[in-house]
């Protein structure tokens, strides 16, 4: 069974490689700031390998994510993968979404279909959890119906944030772009004036 998942999780990776193909040339990263192609080349042929590095997710592993991302836009499909690889924890899952989110950032400073790509794959996991975490990290409202199948239902999960409707996330000042405006309408100066009239005639 372990061989059959692991060819399918392959599959879907070359899947994913190919509607990230038009930002092949286009690295995030000056040459100078990139890492290194072997990095670059490690991660690629065992991406899971990351897991190993950063058991613990962190700060360390959301760079990584975002360096790597920079660096070589190909590979986001692997980081991708991580995403729905049950061995992934969810420290882990939270900084590589969090690293996914700067990086989606960054790229639509200079490439916003590299952008678009990667809240698409983010979408594509179909892991409400997931799409909750981008959608805290980036602000993106959108991604709800792109994604979880109807907006904030509380299909966020346990996390309880990213949904308009979740409420409550800590330090969470996103979804501004709603531009509905959340003042209550000024009721009452008119009426109590009409109130003052109807009744000056009464003695």
């Amino acid at each position: 069974m372990s061989v059959i998942r692991k060819a399918l999780r392959l599959a879907a990776a070359a899947a994913l490689a190919a509607t990230i193909s038009s930002s092949v040339s286009a690295a995030i990263y000056p040459p100078q700031r990139q890492l290194p192609a072997t990095v670059v080349t490690e991660f690629k042929a065992a991406p899971t390998g990351l897991l190993q590095q950063y058991p613990t997710g962190g700060p360390q592993l959301i760079s990584r994510v975002r360096d790597l991302g920079a660096s070589d836009p190909t590979t986001v499909p692997g980081l991708i993968a991580l995403l729905k690889d049950p061995a992934t924890t969810k420290d882990q899952m939270n900084a590589i979404v969090a690293g996914l989110a700067q990086l989606a950032r960054m790229a639509a400073q200079q490439d916003q279909a590299f952008a678009n790509e990667i809240q698409t794959a983010i979408a594509g996991t179909g892991n409400p959890e997931v799409i909750a975490a981008y959608q805290a990290a980036t602000g993106d409202v959108a991604i709800a119906a792109t994604g979880a199948g109807g907006g904030g239902t509380g299909a966020g999960g346990p996390t309880g944030n990213g949904f308009p409707t979740g409420g409550g996330g800590s330090g969470i000042v996103v979804f501004g772009n709603n531009s509905t405006p959340n003042n209550p309408p000024n009721a009452g100066g008119g009426s109590v004036g009409s109130a003052a009239n109807s009744v000056s005639p009464v003695r």
